[in-house]
């Protein structure tokens, strides 16, 4: 289904951020190069440069899953690192696919929870102050509340394994 939305009502889904070095700035987990700003909305583009994002031939759009529970089933693939999961509001050229996620061209946050577990605890603190400047609520949440077992106990694995072969203690961020 294709449908345009005002900015002023969204369609709100879920997705997961990977937080930039420092935890400053969001960055999309798939398509590394698209950096969300605070207090700025995104804008989708297509890779291919020939028509507007999103397209129903095309694979572009920015991505969120009704729920949660979707998000999880569908997840991405997750690497070490800052991890964010959360709502986001899609407007303007709004898609929706058979799985059920949706595509949109314009977004912006609605509200992150930091994944406690793949953070250090001595900075989550400065990145949960670093969040807030998005001007949405902030909270946080444990790895398989935000993930699922299985890709919890995977990126954990990864986690450790990235620990051990760095001879630290503590956790990347």
């Amino acid at each position: 289904m294709n449908e345009l939305r005002p900015a002023g009502d969204p369609l709100v889904g879920w997705r997961y951020w990977q937080l930039v070095a420092g935890g400053e700035r969001l960055r999309s987990v798939s398509l590394r190069r698209f950096v969300w700003e605070p207090g700025r909305p995104i804008r989708a583009s297509c890779m291919t440069g020939r028509h507007r994002a999103p397209a129903p031939d095309c694979d572009c759009g920015i991505y969120a899953a009704p729920d949660l529970g979707t998000l999880r089933e569908h997840g991405l693939c997750l690497v070490p690192g800052g991890l964010v999961v959360g709502e986001v509001g899609l407007w303007g050229a709004v898609l929706t696919g058979e799985a059920g996620g949706y595509r949109g061209e314009y977004a912006s946050p609605r509200t992150f929870r930091l994944v406690q577990e793949t953070v250090p605890e001595e900075s989550r603190a400065s990145v949960l102050e670093a969040l807030a400047a998005y001007g949405v609520p902030v909270s946080t949440t444990d790895l398989e509340e935000a993930v699922g077992e299985l890709s919890g106990a995977v990126l954990a694995n990864q986690v450790m394994s990235l620990r051990t072969s760095m001879g630290t203690g503590s956790e990347p961020g």
